[in-house]
């Protein structure tokens, strides 16, 4: 039976109230994120309206899933955008007749500002900018595309890793915890990845692309990329065991990377500042120096850093 004239005016009402209550939400929303004075960093129009839309409707979501969930979400979504910006790269998909339509060349732009560019290692690698992303986002190289291709506007350097000789699945679950009154995270994750000889496969097959220190001629200039080492998550690898571990990741991984970072000190592991004493650290540091004359070549120029842990 059809509804009556005023049940019929009733629903409407209805809808069109609770579209209001969603506009009005969305602008209350919207509005409490507006600056309301030049010193409250956190919401700048400077930001743009991108930051402001992460804050306000992406921010809340993430901040309620589980924080091993959401980095992996993360890593998902962003590998998605990094499939999208490969087809537009003709190192990696080869010449199309479309290329005119699809591979716009492009703009030519001006900095707004100051230089921010800095030449380090000895004019080795240079880096557009200071801001990078540091082990432990990317453990297994899944972004690498990502970074070298520029896609993430302002980012100056990645550091994938930390990488072992061997596999590791890391700690038990649950193993990273939000403080949200610090807007802090602990990471007690454990070094899980995938191996040093799986990820230097990965990363041969992204050679294709070029790196910061052998670019393909024509092509535009690749925002460096380092390889975080560390030793094998396993309490029975010590001593000249540990050392070779950590030159078997080394020899794999040193030919793709653009710099090489031991990483000596891992809070999140029982083990994990094996390296920190001072005898320690020199033999390793003597055996890496042997290696890196033995291979010879563009590996022997690769910048090595070292992590070490913060004063306690």
């Amino acid at each position: 039976r059809p509804p009556s004239g005023m049940a019929f005016a009733a629903r409407r009402v209805a809808l069109k109230g609770s579209a209001l209550f969603g506009a009005a939400a969305v602008g209350v929303a919207y509005y409490q994120r507006l600056p309301r004075n030049h010193g409250d960093h956190r919401s700048e129009w400077s930001e743009g309206w991108r930051v402001r839309f992460y804050r306000t409707f992406i921010a809340p979501v993430v901040m309620t899933t589980d924080p091993e969930t959401a980095h992996v979400f993360t890593l998902r979504a962003a590998g998605v955008l990094q499939s999208i910006r490969l087809l537009a790269e003709p190192s990696w998909t080869g010449p199309t007749p479309l290329d005119w339509l699809l591979r716009p060349m492009p703009p030519i732009s001006t900095p707004s500002g100051p230089s921010i560019r800095q030449e380090l290692f000895g004019g080795r690698l240079s880096f557009e900018s200071p801001f990078g992303i540091a082990a432990g986002f990317d453990k297994n190289a899944e972004l690498v595309p990502m970074y070298r291709l520029g896609t993430l506007a302002g980012l100056g350097f990645s550091e994938v890793g930390s990488v072992s000789a061997l596999p590791s699945e890391g700690n038990p679950k649950p193993r990273c915890f939000r403080i949200p009154e610090d807007e802090a995270v602990v990471n007690r994750m454990g070094l899980n990845n995938e191996g040093s000889e799986a990820i230097a496969a990965k990363l041969k097959s992204y050679e294709v692309l070029g790196r910061a220190a052998s670019p393909i001629a024509g092509a535009p200039a690749r925002a460096p990329v380092g390889v975080n080492i560390t030793k094998t998550h396993s309490p029975s690898i010590m001593g000249d065991e540990a050392v070779e571990d950590f030159v078997t990741s080394y020899q794999r991984l040193v030919p793709y990377a653009d710099f090489m970072v031991l990483n000596i000190s891992c809070p999140n592991t029982a083990e994990g500042k094996t390296f920190e004493d001072r005898d320690t650290l020199s033999g390793l540091l003597a055996r890496i120096a042997e290696t890196r004359r033995e291979l010879g070549g563009a590996a022997a120029s690769v910048p090595m850093l070292v992590k070490l842990a913060p004063p306690a």
